[in-house]
């Protein structure tokens, strides 16, 4: 018995050796390139303001002042004023709240929605997949702006709306990764095994099948973290975004384009942002990307 408990604690002590190397390698080689760690950094503050805004400027963002109205940028507003006389670095880092909370969340129901729809498709197959990956191939054919603004002119305006037509407009994306992982997962061996022991269809698609598709997804969500900050502020610009006072990057682009010649921050300041914020993603993303599956490492 004696014996027993030492081989226990030993193999307990291999598996924790083995799952600290792998956790080792994984962070290497996602922080492999300074090109990362630069991208990482700037989501780190991004995060950072969007959670500790109201701590670390001590302006309303929607509280207008006449008397300031589209100040040069100074050591009392850092990046001037806007045609209400609101401070533009205060409305950029509340703005970055609305850009964060609109990229998680519609990535979140893209991801949910996809993932489900494309684990029916693939493991139905036949007539269901045709069905359904024909209607993903359509949705596919439309621009991501464009969609969204189809449905955003349908649902309306308004942060829940906006997260809503950004993750439906994603869709298709998850869809079809998560069906091509599900046609090759579904022939393994062991799932063939788990149906031959008389496993249920639902057990063997959640418990089996998908759990081995969600590395691949999850390494886009991070790329689409991007691309869903980039749609809503291109939404916004367009005035189908988040309703004003609210103050969002692409309201801001937008409504500072009029005032470029008498303060250039207005609007080029929250462009600067955006650029930064969609480039880290994107940067974090394929190094997920690498550092899940080696194989796909590539170079910047």
């Amino acid at each position: 018995m004696h014996s027993g408990k030492q081989e226990t604690a030993a193999g307990n002590i291999q598996k924790n050796k083995v799952s600290y190397e792998r956790l080792n390698e994984f962070f290497s080689t996602f922080f492999s390139r300074k090109l990362v760690i630069a991208g990482f950094f700037i989501i780190a503050v991004i995060t950072f303001v969007a959670i500790f805004a109201p701590l670390i400027t001590p302006y309303n963002p929607l509280e207008s002042s006449l008397k300031e109205v589209l100040s040069k940028p100074g050591a009392r507003h850092w990046l001037g004023t806007d045609d209400l006389g609101r401070d533009v670095l205060t409305r950029i880092f509340f703005g970055t709240r609305i850009s964060l909370l609109v990229g998680l969340a519609s990535t979140l129901v893209a991801g949910v929605i996809g993932m489900t729809i494309g684990l029916v498709a693939g493991y139905m197959e036949g007539i269901v997949d045709s069905i359904i990956m024909r209607i993903m191939d359509a949705m596919l054919a439309v621009p991501i702006v464009i969609l969204a603004l189809f449905l955003g002119s349908a649902l309306g305006k308004g942060l829940g709306n906006i997260i809503l037509c950004i993750g439906i407009s994603m869709v298709p994306r998850y869809a079809r990764v998560t069906r091509a992982s599900v046609l090759s997962v579904k022939r393994l061996d062991y799932i063939t095994a788990e149906k031959i022991y008389g496993a249920s269809k639902c057990k063997i698609a959640i418990k089996h099948i998908l759990k081995n598709c969600f590395s691949s997804n999850l390494v886009m969500m991070t790329i689409n973290l991007g691309d869903a900050i980039l749609t809503e502020a291109s939404l916004s610009y367009l005035g189908m975004g988040i309703n004003p006072p609210t103050p969002s990057w692409g309201g801001m682009v937008s409504n500072g384009y009029d005032w470029l010649s008498m303060n250039p921050c207005v609007a080029i300041a929250p462009g600067v942002f955006i650029v930064l914020t969609v480039w880290a993603f994107n940067v974090c993303g394929d190094a997920l990307r690498d550092a899940l599956d080696p194989k796909l490492k590539g170079t910047f």
